[in-house]
């Protein structure tokens, strides 16, 4: 190995010299598109033959073993390249880890595996997730019904799938040379999502339910709000102002279907 630290040392978890709650911060909202592959399997409940258990198990399973390789990974790059400033880009940092360990080879093989990995596979299972939950919102009478069509030979949303496609490959091209921003952008609706979850699982349990739980159906909702929030101040004022402009889209469009809801009923 040639460029290797100092040994194995805690520093990578925590340096006392170095530490930036900000910075810890925004780096939690790029995690948090590494969570948003984990939380599409539940998409997928209808498709499996072990009913939602089967589904939360995936879940936690798929999140505890992913997770263990990322902090692993991250954690053994820290020791070789103990200086991050060192990176002339951060985007390619792996790729320059990976060249100090085991030459050119080993970083046409990490350049390989993120492509087959990236490019492929979570793109994927992205699309899988998204065309789903069109397809759910679609038959429930939220968007336009088209999307809620079955292929009859594979039994799958083929109409949703297709929009998703599209859309993915506009916004694709659009940030093609700025997936930076991009990245922000799909955080901020992430984190706003997670927030109004959080609010959901108050109204419904504690509210709704007048749930004895304090501290699942209250306490925790409360933390988490909070730490997601406290995240979502660290994004860049683009993505903030997209995520706003998008939640208010959302909102609106959440109103007519109540009001035209209720003209319906009020008809019958």
């Amino acid at each position: 190995m040639r460029g290797i630290g100092n040994g194995f040392t805690l520093k990578p978890f925590y340096d006392a010299s170095h530490f930036n709650l900000n910075f810890v911060m925004t780096a939690t909202s790029v995690a948090v598109l590494s969570f948003l592959g984990f939380d599409g399997i539940s998409t997928l409940a209808e498709e499996t033959t072990g009913g939602n258990q089967a589904v939360g198990k995936g879940i936690l399973w798929s999140l505890l073993i992913v997770g263990a390789l990322f902090i692993i990974q991250t954690y053994l790059a820290a020791l070789i390249v103990p200086n991050w400033h060192s990176f002339n880009d951060l985007n390619t940092a792996f790729y320059v880890v990976a060249g100090k360990v085991g030459g050119p080879f080993l970083t046409d093989l990490t350049t390989i595996a993120t492509i087959l990995s990236w490019g492929f596979a979570n793109a994927l299972a992205a699309q899988a997730a998204i065309s789903r939950i069109l397809f759910g919102m679609a038959r429930d009478h939220n968007l336009p019904h088209v999307l809620a069509r079955v292929h009859p030979r594979f039994k799958t949303p083929y109409m949703s799938t297709l929009l998703v496609a599209i859309i993915s490959l506009l916004v694709g091209l659009t940030f093609m040379n700025d997936s930076g921003t991009l990245s922000e952008i799909v955080n901020c609706g992430a984190l706003t999502a997670f927030l109004v979850i959080h609010i959901a699982v108050i109204n419904h349990f504690f509210i709704k339910q007048h749930s004895h739980d304090y501290w699942h159906h209250l306490i925790v909702p409360i933390i988490g709000f909070i730490i997601i929030g406290f995240v979502m101040i660290n994004l860049n004022v683009l993505a903030k102002e997209i995520g706003g402009i998008w939640l208010l889209i959302g909102i609106g469009y959440y109103l007519i279907l109540r009001v035209l809801q209720r003209n319906t009923e009020m008809n019958l």
